[in-house]
């Protein structure tokens, strides 16, 4: 049980309403505590498991071309409605920047290197920039109105 109380349950036309914890909505998952740190782990897992695909797959270990893969088919899955589950705890976004990291680790020449070298050197950003970059323009749409939302639930102006 998931915070349902024994005292107390919910019932509709005569049979109990399951306790969920989390929930699989439009690509996110959210538990009962409106945390996502189920969603961290499953997009993290994903993200592994194809930049590993990536590394085994590919018999070119031209950076350009392993980086431009890496954009194509790994970076997406963290990205995707990122505006909604964005970590804000150092843990999950350590977590998550950990798929780019340990990706551009095995980058051949790259080993020795700091992980901001290696973005620098392979031109690409870190995933936590990515997504502070799409926080903001989803607040300047909504502010210069080409988002339509109710602005005044969300923010005092």
């Amino acid at each position: 049980m998931c915070g349902l109380s024994l005292l107390r349950c919910f019932f509709q036309h005569a049979s109990p309403i399951q306790d969920i914890c989390s929930m699989f909505h439009l690509g996110v998952v959210v538990d009962s505590q409106l945390r996502f740190t189920e969603h961290v782990a499953m997009i993290t897992r994903k993200g592994h498991q194809r930049a590993n695909l990536i590394h085994r797959c590919f018999t070119s270990k031209d950076r350009s071309l392993l980086v431009k893969a890496f954009i194509t088919y790994v970076r997406p899955i963290s990205e995707y409605n990122s505006q909604v589950w964005s970590p804000n705890a150092l843990k999950e976004i350590n977590r998550t920047e950990a798929v780019q990291r340990r990706f551009t680790k095995r980058i051949p020449g790259m080993l020795g290197r700091s992980y901001h070298s290696r973005l620098k050197m392979l031109n690409v950003d870190s995933l936590e920039l990515r997504r502070l970059r799409a926080d903001l323009l989803l607040v300047y749409n909504i502010l210069l109105g080409l988002l339509h939302t109710n602005t005044e639930s969300l923010f005092l102006l």
